[in-house]
């Protein structure tokens, strides 16, 4: 069994390596000159981690997360808005059980 200090320990050792490597990160930046390929990079890298959270988060998914989910899809290829789109996912999963009910 495991005591409080332990936990404390663990979370402070989690603290510290968090902050080293986003501090590593903007030191190592602060050394490297972007060229126009990797800003293109950067810039597609964060959509692209979140498109492979969400794909793999489909694959075990049920049918209100993947109704959600493609009608979010839809309304961001239309809309061109994130916001619309975010809306449109949540209020479909909010109102499921409401219009599928078996």
């Amino acid at each position: 069994m495991t005591d409080d200090w332990s936990y404390a320990l663990a979370v402070v050792i989690l603290a510290a390596a968090a902050f080293a490597t986003r501090i590593s990160g903007a030191v190592l930046m602060s050394f490297v000159t972007l060229t126009p390929k990797t800003e293109r990079f950067l810039e597609g890298l964060s959509v692209s981690v979140i498109a492979a959270l969400v794909a793999s988060n489909l694959v075990t998914a049920d049918l209100k997360t993947v109704t959600a989910t493609l009608l979010a899809v839809a309304v961001m290829a239309l809309s061109r808005s994130v916001i619309w789109a975010m809306f449109a996912g949540m209020m479909i999963a909010a109102a499921f059980p409401f219009v599928l009910t078996p």
